[in-house]
């Protein structure tokens, strides 16, 4: 057999594919490739090698990113079979768990549970893709399944402690906390150090003393006193851990929702949770003695056009679009926040949003013809910025 390594074509798709990618890492003088841009430089690497199977599965990756999923799992597939056709079985089982991992950060869960089928067939450590099974089926709110296929991890391994605390987490969303426990006390014993079990552990037994945690959402949603955490004071950090961890419970309750809700594409959910989290960054950074809480409608709705402002000015590539996936994932998830009752109703701020948001758009659109033009000096653009924007959208909000 040929190897594909020593022809031509792999040798030059090989080089203008490292070209594109130290291009990334060191753009010099030149803008990053859009992904436009990028998935044109792709299909002309693959012109030259059409079984150059690092830009065959990168392809599928940025189609997927556009939310063209279908073309890009045809590109995947692609690229896997080169591998399995050229490479070694460790190569074809190392890329199809970085498929899986690309597959379950963009929120392609049952895409993922597919390519851990196929993974399957080639794994001797099947234990560890049935866990990473179980855990995409959580995530899709499958939790009797997810319950089914850990059963599988622990009847293949019951020596390995990450799999009985991920069982625990699973009884836990279930809302069967003293099974939960149980295998959450199992991972203890093989694992007394292991930092997820030792925190899902306090949090099971703090469920079963509070009626009102029933399960793992429920958790995510619990109250906390603001009071109670700025007590803590921030000498060690202790505060801003605090206020991060409740914020971050909080989005990942909404996640969970949001993946059960089927008016959107799964292309459309993680650009909705994705803008969520940049925007909540933002607002977030734009504190300079305090720390946001973003379940805080009201200082939301307060400052919702100093939010905007900054975030036009710190996203460049800001358009129409963006500012539709602004508005659609604010108004989702204090939505949620509203109906499971941890916030008052957000119709005011809605109102407020939508008031808004032609001024909004005409100061993003005149900014974004300044904001590149080299005709403009710093100076001018400067100026044009404060007649835009106000001072306010330069200082802290609080």
């Amino acid at each position: 057999m040929v190897d594909i390594l020593d022809t031509k074509a792999w040798k030059m798709a090989d080089w203008d594919y490292s070209d594109m990618v130290v291009r990334d890492m060191i753009p010099l003088l030149n803008d990053p490739l859009s992904i436009q841009e990028r998935i044109e430089r792709l299909n002309e690497i693959l012109k030259v090698c059409p079984e150059y199977y690092p830009a065959l599965i990168e392809l599928g990756y940025r189609h997927i990113q556009e939310g063209r999923d279908e073309i890009g799992k045809i590109s995947i597939d692609k690229g896997l079979q080169s591998l399995a056709k050229y490479f070694s079985k460790k190569d074809l089982k190392d890329a199809y768990y970085d498929v899986c991992e690309f597959l379950e950060n963009h929120l392609r869960f049952e895409m993922a549970i597919k390519y851990y089928n196929k993974l399957l067939e080639i794994e001797e450590d099947k234990a560890y893709v049935y866990d990473c099974i179980g855990a995409c089926y959580s995530y899709l709110g499958d939790f009797e399944k997810a319950f089914e296929i850990q059963q599988k991890t622990l009847e293949l391994c019951d020596s390995n402690h990450r799999f009985y605390c991920n069982m625990g987490w699973i009884e836990m969303l279930r809302g069967n906390l003293n099974a939960a426990k149980n295998m959450l006390e199992k991972s203890l014993q093989l694992n007394q150090t292991h930092e997820v079990t030792l925190k899902n552990y306090e949090i099971c037994k703090l469920m079963l003393k509070n009626k009102q945690l029933k399960n793992w959402e429920a958790y995510l949603l619990k109250g906390m006193d603001y009071e109670d955490i700025k007590r803590l004071g921030d000498e060690d950090g202790e505060y801003e851990k605090q206020v991060q961890i409740y914020n971050r419970n909080r989005v990942e309750a909404f996640k969970f929702a949001l993946m059960r809700n089927s008016n959107y594409t799964p292309a459309r959910k993680y650009d909705i949770l994705f803008t969520l989290n940049y925007v909540f960054d933002i607002i977030q950074k734009s504190y300079s003695i305090d720390y946001f809480f973003n379940d805080d409608i009201a200082e939301v709705r307060e400052n919702f056009e100093p939010i905007m402002y900054r975030v036009i000015l710190k996203t460049s590539d800001i358009d129409d679009e963006i500012l539709g996936d602004i508005y659609t994932s604010l108004l989702e998830f204090y939505e949620f926040l509203a109906k499971q009752k941890v916030i008052p109703e957000c119709k005011s701020l809605e109102e407020k949003m939508l008031k808004l948001k032609p001024e909004i758009r005409r100061k993003m659109l005149r900014y974004n013809e300044i904001r590149h033009n080299d005709e403009y000096t710093e100076e001018k653009k400067d100026k044009i910025r404060e007649e835009l924007f106000g001072e306010d959208a330069f200082l802290p909000f609080l």
